[in-house]
C-alpha cells in the first residue's frame, strides 16, 4: 500500500509541475478550490468579478457566511477554523519570488471584502519549512491573520488520499486507478465507490437508489466513510426530481435528510425536504410514510435543540399535532392489524417527542450540546449504553399517552404475528429513564420481553432486561434492577450464555450487596464463580471476591479472609495482565479488606493472627497487600492506630451491626434489617448447620427483596429463627418456639443436600421456601387469602429458581466455600464481646414502608372516624354528660390534645374505658362470653347510670387506647395479627401506614360543657 501511495504522490507532483509549465492557472484554481471543499471547509465560493468592480480582490475563492453546522472539514478543524470563520484562499503557479507573491495576495485580501481570520495559500513551487514559518510570522505581524501555505509537496500529499484522489484524476488528467482503502473499510464499499465515481450516467431507478443508499448509510454511520457523504448526496440528487415516482422520491428524500442530520451535523440544507416529507405524510394513508415522517420530526427536534435547523418550535409542534390527529383518525377507521401496529408505534413516538411549547418562551430553553457530527450513530448509542440516557429537562408531549399507545400495541400484536417487535423493545429501553416512574412501565416491558423471547430468543430478551437493569442501577433503584436481573438470569440459564450469564450473576450479587442482603450476595457470588467457564477464567476470582465482600459485611471475617485469599491467588493465576490493578478495581478492595481484618487480628490470639498472616504473606498477593497498606496509611495513621482491642472491635460492630469474627463463635448469627423487621438467623457453628443456616438466610433475603414491591405489610418487630441441619432426605420442620411480645421466635430443621442431584436440590429448595414463607407470613398483617394471592402472583417456580439458581446453596458452598479451611480452634468460643444491640441499616428501598398500607383509603378512614363521632356519644351518653361537667376531665382532654391526640382518639378511648369499667363492676360474667361482651360494648348505657369521672385519667385513657389498637387494626383495616401481639409494633404500623395519628374529619366538639357553643 505504501508503494502505491508514494507512486501516486510522484505522479501528482509531476502533473502539478506540468500545470506550471503550460500556465494552467484556471485548472489549478479549480482543482485547489475542490481540494479546499473536500479537506478544509465545504462553504467555499469562487471569488471572481470584473476588474472595474474590484476584480477578485486578491481572493481566488473564499468562504461564505453560513449558519450551517458541520461545514468545517477535519483538516480545517486541525488548523483551527470554525464553521462561521471567514477564510480567504489564494492560489498561484508563480515560480519566482513566491514569498512576495503570497504577501501581496494577503494584502489584497485584507484590504477589502468580507473580513477573514484565516488565509490559505496554494502554490505549485515547494517552499522550505523555515521559509513557510517566516512567511506566517510576517503575515501575522502585518495583518493579524493566520496564514497556512500548501506547496506542491503538500498538495500532492492531500491528493494522494483515497477520498481526494478523484480530484487529481479529474483536474490533473491522471490515469484512473483505485488507491488502497483504509484498513477498516470493506472491499464492497470501495468497489461501489470506484464504480460510481467512474459512472457518467445519473441515478434513475430503484436499483440505483438501493445501491447508493447502502453506500450512503455506511458513509454516515461509520467514521471511515464520512468524507464521502457529499459525493453520495450528489449522486442521489437526480432521484429527487419532480418526474421521479413519488415512492422513490420519498425514499431518497428520507435518506438524504438522515445523512445531513447524522453525518453532516445540520438539517438546514434540507429543511425544505423535511417540510415536504411531513406535509405529505399528514394526508397519506401509507403507514410507512407516516412512520418515516415521525422519525424526521424527532430528528428535527434534536436539530432545533442544537440550532441546526431553521424550523421554529411552533412549526415543529404544529407538525406533531397534525400527525397525531391524522394517526388518531386512521386508528379510528378500519385498518389491517399490521398497519394498526405501525400506527400505534408511530403514535408512541409522537407523544414521546419533547414538547417545545412547554420548554420556555419560544422553546429557547431547549438547548443541547454542540454539533455531534464527529460522533457516528454507533458511537452515540455506545455513549448512551456507557453513561445512560440523560433526559433533557423538557417535558414530553404526553408521557402517559406513550404507554397507552404501547399497551394498545401489545393488545393488537396477537393479530399481527409477523409484526417486528424489536424496535418497540429498543424504544422502551432507550426511553426508560423518562417512562420508568409510570407503574405500568415494567408490566408493559415484561410483555414485550416475553414476545421478544418467543420470536427472537431468550438471549435477546435477556439483553433487553439487562439494559433496563443498568438504567435502574444508574437511577439508584436497586430493587427494580434486581427484579430485572432475576428475569434475565432465568432466560440466560436456558441457553449457552457463557460470560453473559456470569456477568449477570455478578451483577445480581452486587445488587444484593447494595441492598445490605449479604447472605444472598454471598450465594450469588459463589454461583458466579461456579458458573465460570474455561473461556473466561478471570471471572472466577470476581465471583469469589463478591462472596468474600459479603462475608466481610456480615462480620464473618475468618471466612472473608480465606475467600479473599483464594480470590486474589486465583486472580494472579487466571487473569490476563493480572498485575494491572487498575483493570480490576475489585482487587484493591479485596486487599483493603485484608488490611482491615489483619489490623484487628493482630490484637487477638495467635490462632487468629496466624489465619490472617498466612493469607497476607502468600507471595502471590503480598505485593497487593503492601500496596493497599501503603494507600491506607499515606495520609497518616489509620483510625484504629493506638486503640485497644475492645474499642477497636466495638467500632466495627457498631458499623456492621454484628461483632467482627462472628464466624468464630459457637452460635453463629446472621442479622439484617428489612421492611421494618430486625431479622436474626442463628445456628450452631458446625459444618452442616452453617450450610443450612446460611441457605435459609439467603433464601429469606431473596424472597423479602422480591416481595418488597408487592408489600407484604410486615409488622415492625423482631424475628429470630434458630436453624439446625437434618439428615439428607429428612422432612423439614418449622414452628414458633418461645415467642414473646416484641420478638417472634422459630425453631427450624432443614435437610442437608449431598451430591449434585437436581431432584434432591429442588426438594430441599421447596422445603426452604416453605420455611421462609411461614416465617414471613407470621409477621405479615395480610390475610391468608391475600397472602396466597401475593405468592401466586409472584410465581412459585420463579421463587424456587431464585433461591436455587443453577446450583443449590449447599453445592456451591461445598465446592467453593472456605469454612472447612478455618482452624477448628476458632469455631467454638467467643473471641470478642457479643453484646451488639444495633442492627445493620436496611438497604435502599427496604426500609419500613411509608406508603399507605394495604386496604387503606382516605375515604374509608374518614368514614370510620365520622362514624365514631356520630355513634360513640350515644352509646355512653350518661357518662359523657358527666364528663363534660368535670373540670379535671376537661384538663385531661386539653393535655391529650396538646400531646397530639385527635378528638376521636379521646372519644374512642373514653368509650372503651367506660364500657370496660362498667363490665368489670356490673357484668363480670361477660368476660368469657364473647357475643355477650360484644353486644354490651355496642349497646347504649343505662339512663342515669354514668361511670364516675375519677376513672378517666390520662394514664387510664392512654392504656385503653393502646389496648384498642390491635382490635382497631383487625376491625377497621382487616389486618391479621398472628404472633403474640406487639402493641408498640401495631401502633407504629397504624401510625405510619394507616394515618392513625393524622386523619380526622370536621366535627363538633364532643367534650364541650353544657351551655357553651
Amino acid at each position: 500500500m505504501a508503494n502505491v501511495v508514494e507512486q501516486a504522490k510522484a505522479e501528482i507532483r509531476f502533473a502539478l509541475s506540468q500545470l506550471a509549465a503550460r500556465n494552467g492557472q484556471f485548472e489549478f484554481e479549480t482543482m485547489t478550490r475542490m481540494l479546499a471543499r473536500a479537506t478544509v471547509t465545504r462553504n467555499v465560493l469562487i471569488a471572481t468579478g470584473p476588474v472595474a468592480s474590484g476584480g477578485d480582490q486578491g481572493r481566488d475563492f473564499e468562504t461564505y457566511r453560513t449558519d450551517l453546522a458541520g461545514q468545517t472539514q477535519p483538516l480545517g478543524r486541525k488548523i483551527g477554523i470554525s464553521d462561521n470563520d471567514g477564510v480567504g484562499f489564494a492560489c498561484t503557479l508563480q515560480q519566482d519570488d513566491i514569498g512576495t507573491k503570497i504577501r501581496r495576495d494577503v494584502g489584497k485580501i485584507m484590504a477589502s471584502g468580507r473580513a477573514v481570520t484565516f488565509i490559505l495559500a496554494y502554490c505549485e513551487v515547494n517552499i522550505p519549512v523555515a521559509r513557510r514559518h517566516e512567511l506566517q510570522e510576517q503575515v501575522r505581524d502585518a495583518h493579524d491573520v493566520h496564514l497556512e501555505v500548501f506547496d506542491g509537496a503538500g498538495i500532492s500529499e492531500l491528493l494522494a488520499h483515497h477520498a481526494t484522489f478523484w480530484i487529481a484524476e479529474q483536474y490533473l488528467h491522471l490515469p484512473g486507478r483505485t488507491l488502497p482503502p483504509p484498513p477498516d473499510r470493506p472491499d464492497w464499499y470501495e468497489a461501489d465507490l470506484a464504480r460510481w465515481r467512474q459512472s457518467p450516467t445519473a441515478a434513475w431507478s430503484w436499483g440505483d437508489h438501493v445501491d447508493l443508499t447502502v453506500c450512503l448509510c455506511y458513509a454516515y454511520q461509520q467514521r471511515e466513510g464520512r468524507e464521502d457523504i457529499p459525493f453520495w448526496l450528489e449522486k442521489l440528487a437526480s432521484l429527487m426530481a419532480d418526474d421521479v415516482p413519488a415512492s422513490l422520491r420519498h425514499a431518497t428524500r428520507h435518506q438524504v435528510i438522515l445523512a445531513h442530520h447524522l453525518g453532516l451535523g445540520s438539517m438546514r440544507p434540507v429543511d425544505e425536504l423535511t417540510t415536504a416529507e411531513i406535509t405529505d405524510a399528514a394526508v397519506s394513508r401509507d403507514v410507512h410514510l407516516i412512520a418515516d415522517a415521525a422519525v424526521l420530526l424527532l430528528l428535527t427536534c434534536a436539530a432545533f435543540a442544537r440550532d441546526e435547523t431553521g424550523h421554529s418550535a411552533d412549526r415543529i409542534m404544529s407538525w406533531n399535532a397534525q400527525l397525531t390527529t391524522h394517526v388518531t383518525e386512521l386508528l379510528a377507521a378500519d385498518t389491517y392489524p399490521g398497519e394498526r401496529c405501525s400506527l400505534l408505534e408511530t403514535l408512541a413516538a409522537l407523544k414521546m417527542q419533547p414538547d417545545l411549547t412547554r420548554a420556555g418562551p419560544g422553546g429557547r430553553d431547549y438547548r443541547l450540546g454542540g454539533a455531534t457530527t464527529d460522533l457516528t450513530v454507533d458511537e452515540r448509542m455506545q455513549e448512551i449504553a456507557d453513561y445512560g440516557l440523560t433526559p433533557a429537562q423538557i417535558p414530553a408531549v404526553d408521557l402517559p399517552g406513550v404507554l397507552d399507545a404501547i399497551a394498545h400495541l401489545a393488545e393488537t400484536l396477537p393479530d399481527a404475528p409477523m409484526y417486528p417487535i424489536e424496535p418497540v423493545n429498543r424504544f422502551l429501553t432507550l426511553h426508560m429513564p423518562l417512562l420508568m416512574d409510570d407503574r405500568r412501565y415494567e408490566t408493559i416491558a415484561d410483555v414485550f420481553d416475553g414476545l421478544l423471547a418467543d420470536t427472537v430468543g431468550d438471549a435477546a430478551a435477556a439483553d433487553q432486561a439487562l439494559e433496563r437493569a443498568n438504567t435502574f442501577f444508574a437511577a439508584g433503584r436497586v430493587l427494580d434492577a434486581l427484579r430485572l436481573l432475576h428475569r434475565a438470569l432465568a432466560r440466560l440459564i436456558r441457553g449457552d450464555s457463557g460470560a453473559r450469564l456470569v456477568h449477570a450473576t455478578l451483577a445480581t450479587a452486587e445488587a444484593y450487596q447494595q441492598l445490605h442482603l449479604y447472605a444472598a450476595a454471598k450465594y450469588y457470588g459463589l454461583l458466579a464463580a461456579g458458573l465460570t467457564r474455561r473461556d473466561d477464567p478471570d471471572l472466577f476470582p470476581q465471583g469469589l471476591f463478591k462472596a468474600a465482600a459479603a462475608e466481610y459485611q456480615q462480620g464473618n471475617w475468618a471466612s472473608a479472609t480465606r475467600l479473599n485469599h483464594r480470590a486474589l491467588t486465583a486472580h494472579a493465576l487466571m487473569a490476563e495482565r493480572a498485575g494491572e490493578v487498575d483493570r480490576y478495581p475489585w482487587v484493591s478492595d479485596a486487599a483493603l479488606e485484608l488490611v482491615t481484618i489483619k489490623a484487628l487480628a493482630d490484637k487477638l490470639e495467635p490462632a487468629v493472627t496466624n489465619l490472617v498472616g498466612h493469607a497476607v504473606t502468600d507471595p502471590r498477593i503480598r505485593g497487593l497487600f503492601d500496596m493497599a497498606t501503603a494507600a491506607l496509611t499515606s495520609a497518616g495513621p489509620p483510625w484504629w492506630d493506638g486503640w485497644d482491642v475492645t474499642r477497636h472491635a466495638t467500632r466495627i460492630a457498631d458499623r456492621l451491626g454484628i461483632a467482627p469474627f462472628a464466624d468464630t463463635t459457637g452460635l453463629r448469627r446472621i442479622r439484617f434489617a428489612c421492611l421494618g423487621v430486625d431479622w436474626t438467623i442463628e445456628f450452631a457453628n458446625s459444618a452442616a448447620d452453617v450450610v443450612v443456616g446460611e441457605r435459609l438466610a439467603a433464601a429469606l433475603q431473596i424472597i423479602l427483596a422480591y416481595l418488597a414491591a408487592a408489600d407484604p405489610a410486615l409488622l415492625p418487630t423482631r424475628v429470630t429463627v434458630h436453624v439446625a441441619a437434618g439428615p439428607p432426605g429428612a422432612a423439614a420442620t418449622i414452628e414458633e418456639n418461645g415467642s414473646v411480645r416484641g420478638e417472634t421466635r422459630f425453631r427450624c430443621m432443614l435437610a442437608a443436600v449431598t451430591g449434585n442431584r437436581r431432584e434432591a436440590a429442588q426438594i430441599v429448595a421447596q422445603q426452604t421456601l416453605t420455611a421462609v414463607n411461614t416465617v414471613i407470613l407470621t409477621v405479615s398483617t395480610l390475610s391468608d387469602a391475600r397472602w396466597d394471592d401475593l405468592i401466586t402472583k409472584s410465581g412459585h417456580d420463579d421463587l424456587i429458581s431464585m433461591i436455587c439458581f443453577a446450583y443449590a446453596y449447599d453445592t456451591v458452598h461445598g465446592d467453593l466455600g472456605c469454612d472447612r479451611d478455618i482452624d477448628p480452634a476458632l469455631t467454638d468460643r467467643q473471641l470478642l464481646p457479643a453484646d451488639v444491640t444495633a442492627f445493620p441499616e436496611p438497604g435502599p428501598g427496604l426500609e419500613f414502608p411509608q406508603a399507605p398500607g394495604p386496604g387503606y383509603t382516605e375515604a374509608d378512614s374518614h368514614a370510620g372516624i365520622r362514624s365514631k363521632y356520630e355513634d360513640l356519644p350515644a352509646r355512653m351518653l350518661p357518662t359523657l354528660t358527666g364528663l363534660r361537667r368535670d373540670p379535671a376531665f376537661a384538663a385531661t382532654v386539653a393535655a391529650l390534645r396538646e400531646q397530639g391526640w385527635r378528638d376521636w382518639h379521646i372519644l374512642f378511648a373514653t368509650h372503651n374505658l367506660a364500657k370496660s369499667v362498667r363490665m368489670t363492676h356490673r357484668a363480670p360474667h361477660l368476660v368469657d362470653d364473647f357475643a355477650g361482651a360484644r353486644d354490651f360494648f355496642l349497646g347504649p348505657e343505662p339512663d342515669n347510670d354514668p361511670v364516675p369521672p375519677r376513672f378517666f385519667t390520662s394514664d387510664a385513657l392512654r392504656h385503653t387506647l393502646d389496648v384498642s389498637v390491635a382490635a382497631s387494626a383487625r376491625s377497621i383495616w382487616k389486618l391479621t395479627l398472628r404472633q403474640p401481639i406487639d402493641l408498640a409494633a401495631v401502633r407504629h404500623l397504624l401510625t405510619v401506614r394507616y394515618r392513625w395519628n393524622a386523619d380526622d374529619v370536621a366535627h363538633d366538639d364532643p367534650f364541650l360543657p353544657p351551655g357553651r357553643d
